[in-house]
C-alpha cells in the first residue's frame, strides 16, 4: 500500500465523533455482559436445579451446552445476513429484549423440558448480538482503531462471566435466605435468580434505542456484490485462512463451556461452597478478562502500526497455545489455590484470544460480507465448544471418571485433547490469513 493509500485507509473523515462512538461501544459492551450473565448464571445453579428437577450431569451438560447452542448456531447466519442489510442497532435492541424475557421466563419453569425451551430462546436472541454489534462497531472507527474498540466490546464476555459468578452467587445466597417471603415461597431460589438477572436487559435495550444511531457502512470495496453467493465465493477464495480461524477458535469456546463445571469441581474435590468459589472466580474474570482483551487489542494495534497487516492473528497465534497448556492442566494442581492461580492466567490468555480472534475476522473480511462471515465464525466455534465442552465433561463424569474427584480428570482429558487439536489447526492458517488481509487492503486502497 502506498503512503497516499495508507492515509486514505486511516482517514477519520466520515466517522462519528470519538466520544459518541465510544458511548455506543460501552452500551454494546454492557449488552454483551448481560448476555453472558444470562447465559452463564446457570453454572452456579447446577446442584439446586438437579435436586429440583431430578436430572443428572449429562442432562445438565446438555442444558449448559447443546440445547443452548443448537438454536444459537442455526440462527447465526440468518442474523448475519440481516446485519449486512438492515439496521443493526434495531437488531441488537430487539435481541436484548427477547433473550432477557427468556431468562426471566426460566425462573417460572417446572421441568427439564420447560427450562430447555427457555434455553433455546436465550440462544436465539443472543445469536443476533455478535455479528450485528461487531459489524456496527467496525463502522464507528477507522481501521487503525478497530482493534482497540473490538477489544473493549469483548470486555463484555469476561465482565458478563465474572458478574455471573459474583452477582449470581450473591443472589443465590440471598434468594436461599429469603425465598419464603417472595411470591409466598412459590419460587425456589434458583428460579428467583433467573428472574432477577434477566430483568435489567430491557433497560439496556431502551437505552440503546435512545442513544445509538445506525452508522454508514465503510470500506465495501470497489463494485463488490453483497449477495450470499458472492459471500461464499469470498470465503472459498480464503478458506485456508477463514476455516482454520473459525474452527481453531473453537478452543476458546471449548474452554469457556467446559469451565461451566468449575463450581461443581471445586465443590466435589475440595468441598467449596458455590458462593465461595463465585467470589474468587468472578473476581478473576472481572480483572484478568479486561486486561487480556485490552492488552491484546493494544498489542495488535502496535504491530499493525509497525507494518504487520496480520497483527491480530499474530497475537492469537501466541495466546491460544498458552491457554491450552495452562488452562488444560489447571484442574490437576494439588490444592485449590494453585488451581485458582492457573485459572487467572487462563482467563488472561482466553480473553486476549477472544478479542484478537474477532479482530482477525474483521481485518480479513470486506464490510459487505462482515455480518455473515462473523456469524459463520461464531456459529462454527460455538458449535464446537458447546458440543464437546459441557456435554463431554458431563458424559465422562457419568460413565468413566465416576468418583467425586473424577471431574478434574474429565476436564483435563477434554481440554488437552480437543483444545490441542483445534489450536494446531488454527496455526495452519497463518500464511493464508496474511494473503487475505493483503488482498482486502489492496482492494480498499483501489476503491
Amino acid at each position: 500500500m502506498t503512503e497516499d493509500n495508507s492515509s486514505r485507509a486511516d482517514d477519520d473523515s466520515g466517522y462519528p465523533r470519538p466520544a459518541y462512538a465510544w458511548t455506543a461501544v460501552i452500551l454494546l459492551t454492557v449488552a454483551y455482559a448481560l448476555s453472558l450473565l444470562d447465559r452463564w448464571v446457570l453454572t452456579l445453579l447446577v446442584h439446586p436445579i438437579q435436586e429440583s428437577l431430578g436430572i443428572g450431569d449429562t442432562a445438565m451438560g446438555l442444558l449448559m451446552g447443546p440445547i443452548f447452542a443448537l438454536v444459537y448456531v442455526l440462527s447465526g447466519l440468518p442474523f448475519g445476513w440481516l446485519a449486512d442489510r438492515f439496521n443493526r442497532r434495531n437488531l441488537v435492541a430487539g435481541a436484548i429484549s427477547f433473550w432477557s424475557l427468556m431468562t426471566v421466563m426460566s425462573g417460572f419453569t417446572r421441568s427439564f423440558f420447560q427450562l430447555a425451551v427457555c434455553r433455546f430462546g436465550i440462544g436465539f436472541g443472543e445469536a443476533a448480538l455478535t455479528p450485528s454489534a461487531t459489524s456496527l462497531i467496525s463502522d464507528l472507527f477507522p481501521r487503525r482503531k478497530v482493534n482497540a474498540a473490538i477489544g473493549v466490546f469483548d470486555l463484555g464476555i469476561y465482565a458478563g462471566m465474572g458478574l455471573s459468578y459474583l452477582i449470581g452467587g450473591a443472589l443465590l445466597a440471598w434468594a436461599t435466605a429469603h425465598h419464603a417471603s417472595i411470591m409466598g415461597g412459590s419460587l425456589e431460589p434458583w428460579q428467583i435468580v433467573f428472574v432477577m438477572v434477566g430483568a435489567p436487559g430491557i433497560l439496556i435495550s431502551l437505552a440503546l434505542l435512545a442513544v445509538v444511531r445506525e452508522p454508514p457502512r465503510h470500506n465495501r470495496g470497489r463494485q463488490a456484490s453483497a449477495s450470499m453467493k458472492a459471500c461464499f465465493a469470498h470465503i472459498g477464495r480464503h478458506k485456508r485462512a477463514l476455516v482454520p480461524l473459525a474452527v481453531g477458535m473453537g478452543t476458546v469456546a471449548l474452554f469457556g463451556y467446559a469451565f461451566t463445571w468449575l463450581p461443581t469441581m471445586f465443590n466435589r474435590v475440595w468441598g467449596w461452597e458455590t458462593q465461595d468459589f463465585s467470589i474468587w472466580y468472578g473476581t478473576i474474570l472481572l480483572v484478568m478478562g479486561p486486561l487480556g482483551t485490552v492488552s491484546g487489542g493494544l498489542i495488535a494495534n502496535r504491530l499493525y502500526a509497525k507494518g504487520y497487516k496480520d497483527a491480530p492473528f499474530r497475537v492469537l497465534s501466541v495466546s491460544l497455545p498458552v491457554l491450552v497448556i495452562v488452562g488444560g492442566t489447571a484442574a490437576l494442581w494439588p490444592n485449590p489455590w494453585m488451581t485458582i492461580g492457573a485459572l487467572a492466567v487462563s482467563a488472561y490468555f482466553s480473553s486476549m484470544s477472544t478479542s484478537t480472534g474477532i479482530a482477525s475476522v474483521v481485518f480479513a473480511t470486506p464490510a459487505q460480507y462482515r455480518g455473515r462471515v462473523l456469524a459463520l465464525y461464531t456459529m462454527t466455534n460455538a458449535m464446537i465448544g458447546t458440543l464437546i465442552g459441557p456435554t463431554g465433561v458431563g458424559l465422562l463424569n457419568d460413565t468413566v471418571f465416576t468418583s467425586d474427584e473424577g471431574i478434574k480428570w474429565s476436564l483435563t482429558v477434554i481440554l488437552l485433547t480437543a483444545g490441542g487439536v483445534l489450536t494446531a489447526l488454527l496455526l495452519t492458517g497463518r500464511k493464508g490469513y496474511a494473503r487475505a488481509v493483503e488482498e482486502l487492503e489492496a482492494s480498499d486502497a483501489a476503491a
